[in-house]
């Protein structure tokens, strides 16, 4: 019976470390491609936030706004609280300056790593709405918010090169 015991205590034990794992690579993941994000942002000059490579391409300021913006839209699948005055489908024309967009970007990705991080286990399989067609869950959301930071991410980089800026990380 003290055998039993003992395996029954492991075998929890063993559970909890492994509970929420996909959370904590989750959010480190978004972490990382975060800080990349938010370094680069802070290196293109605002001057150059206006530049977009053709008419009809989102210019530097609406690629960091719509990031901050579809953070907040995967988050909010996730139940997280949006701040007060966010609004999610305006976010990349209300944001005028470098400074208030790189202050939105960072509060955007508090907001959606708090929301991955307190993500129970139990609710990785509850369906989310987006308003893009697809069935998705919570563990989607938080698969296409990863791929959306690096897809982003490597947008920047080509716009940033475009006009002489080397990435921080680069030098």
């Amino acid at each position: 019976m003290k055998r039993l015991t003992t395996l029954f205590l492991l075998l929890l034990s063993l559970q909890a470390f492994c509970q929420s794992q996909f959370q904590k690579e989750s959010a480190g993941l978004i972490g990382y491609a975060s800080g990349h994000v938010m370094e680069l942002a802070n290196a293109i000059p605002a001057d150059k936030y206006a530049w977009r490579p053709e008419a009809g391409v989102r210019s530097v300021a609406e690629v960091i706004a719509h990031i901050a913006s579809a953070n907040y839209m995967f988050a909010s699948g996730l139940g997280a609280k949006m701040p007060d005055g966010i609004k999610m489908e305006t976010l990349e024309k209300d944001l005028k300056t470098k400074e208030a967009i790189a202050a939105e970007l960072k509060r955007s990705y508090e907001v959606i790593l708090t929301a991955i991080k307190n993500l129970p286990d139990a609710s990785l399989a509850n369906k989310v709405v987006f308003p893009f067609p697809g069935e998705y869950t919570s563990m989607s959301a938080v698969l296409i918010a990863l791929g959306h930071s690096n897809e982003h991410l490597g947008q920047l980089i080509a716009y940033a090169r475009t006009n002489g800026i080397t990435p921080p990380w680069s030098k």
